[in-house]
């Protein structure tokens, strides 16, 4: 049942109610006044249970709208996450590898997070790559040493 046909209803009960509440007001036996008060009470009954689940309909409603959110949010991840693998590199760091192009690593500790932070290269001898998310760095490359110093000859 959806909020239009919980609509309807109790519209329809409405009416049942005032119908009844014109007959009470004509003139009919002391009799029927009795059963007509109770039937009035038990529409009431259900206009009230009616709304409250007019209300519910539109709670469970909203949470499904927020359940199928969270769930095109978790494929999405889970497409992203299959475009990469968990690796070593030459320098020693166990990095997440792009598969496809271009090359790249990103953080495990952001990738852990949900969120893929591209590690940017240090440009030093060290061969360390810094993750612009958390600041952390990866020895990605293998260091370099630094060239003795050279003498002029004579």
């Amino acid at each position: 049942m959806d909020a239009i046909s919980l609509a309807g209803a109790y519209q329809g009960i409405k009416a049942a109610k005032e119908i009844l509440s014109g007959l009470f007001e004509q003139k009919v036996d002391s009799e029927a006044r009795p059963k007509i008060l109770e039937a009035q009470a038990k529409l009431g009954d259900v206009q009230d249970a009616l709304f409250v689940l007019r209300e519910k309909l539109s709670e469970l409603q909203q949470e499904r709208d927020e359940l199928r959110s969270q769930l095109v949010d978790i494929q999405a991840w889970k497409a992203r996450e299959q475009q990469y693998s968990l690796s070593s590199t030459v320098g020693g760091a166990v990095v997440y590898q792009f598969i496809g192009s271009p090359d790249h690593f990103a953080c495990p500790s952001c990738f852990n997070r949900r969120e893929v932070h591209i590690l940017q290269d240090n440009h030093n001898m060290s061969g360390t790559f810094r993750c612009p998310g958390c600041q952390e760095n990866f020895p990605v490359k293998q260091s370099r040493k630094i060239p003795s110093g050279r003498t002029i000859g004579m």
